[in-house]
């Protein structure tokens, strides 16, 4: 009876061991994925443990910066207030010494002023003595006497009247310019100062005095160094009054008389500016006077 017992349990118990082989190898298997998972469970808490040390370490630098950056800001904020002081005051003594300077300016400007008029009233004071001979003459003194000497020399009052003019004191330049041509009128810088006459009345958009003065270097200078430009400008002032015919006219005869010139080219400009063509007119007859030039 125990052997048959004995036989049917191996019997029965025979085909477990196939099955609890297999268990024994997922057993294994767990095992080596078990110590796999420690092995990185201990990796990681390694790198764990590095990246919180390498957090803590900047964490640190972090708070020992922004200790340095308020200590350094302080520090300005200290010096600032130690300089505030004397900045201010340099401050104070440039603009205080750009006020100085503006006023010696316009002190410089006021000597100059009263340097010019000083100027001008000798040149009057030299032209009354040098009439006062002309004026009483002696006893049985005719019609033929000598006419009064100049008042200064002619590049004296060339080089003021042309200083006066370049600064705009026209006022004083007029009279030496009008001076120089009664004086030294066969001179070459004659022609210009009459031109110049002209250029100060164009300035003052006295335009209509500025033509006739224009006019009279061409009828008393026809053959100055400055006459196409003064033919030129006449034309340009009888524009500015509206006489467009007239000043076309000036224009083609300043290009009729003096191609190559540059008051040429400027004429020609201002033919096409009112939409004309710049050809030029027949040849006229020489004009006898300013009045019938215009």
């Amino acid at each position: 009876m125990r052997y048959q017992l004995l036989a049917l349990l191996v019997c029965a118990a025979w085909p477990a061991f196939p099955v609890a082989k297999e268990i024994l190898q997922l057993q294994r298997d767990l095992a080596q994925v078990q110590e796999q998972v420690r092995t990185l469970q201990r990796a990681f808490d390694t790198e764990l443990a590095k990246t919180q040390q390498l957090l803590s370490q900047g964490l640190e630098a972090s708070n020992r910066l922004n200790t340095s950056l308020a200590v350094l800001e302080k520090a300005v904020q200290a010096q600032e207030r130690v300089l505030a002081a004397p900045v201010a005051a340099i401050n104070t003594r440039v603009d205080t010494m750009a006020s100085q300077f503006q006023g010696l300016r316009d002190s410089v400007d006021e000597l100059n002023s009263r340097l010019s008029k000083l100027q001008q009233q000798l040149v009057d004071i030299k032209n009354i003595v040098s009439t006062v001979p002309a004026a009483a003459p002696a006893t049985g003194a005719g019609p033929g006497s000598a006419a009064a000497p100049p008042p200064i020399p002619a590049e004296t009052l060339w080089k003021n009247a042309l200083r006066d003019f370049q600064a705009g004191n026209f006022n004083l330049a007029g009279p030496q310019f009008t001076d120089y041509i009664k004086y030294y009128g066969s001179t070459d810088q004659a022609a210009e100062a009459q031109f110049y006459i002209g250029e100060m009345f164009y300035q003052q958009g006295q335009f209509k005095e500025a033509e006739e003065a224009y006019d009279l270097v061409l009828e008393r200078f026809p053959e100055g160094k400055r006459t196409p430009d003064a033919q030129y400008k006449k034309g340009v002032s009888l524009l500015r009054q509206n006489k467009r015919d007239l000043a076309a006219k000036e224009f083609r005869e300043v290009i009729r008389r003096y191609s190559r010139s540059e008051a040429a080219r400027s004429a020609t400009e201002a033919l096409k500016g009112l939409g004309l063509t710049p050809v030029s007119p027949a040849p006229r007859a020489p004009a006898k006077s300013a009045k019938s030039r215009r």
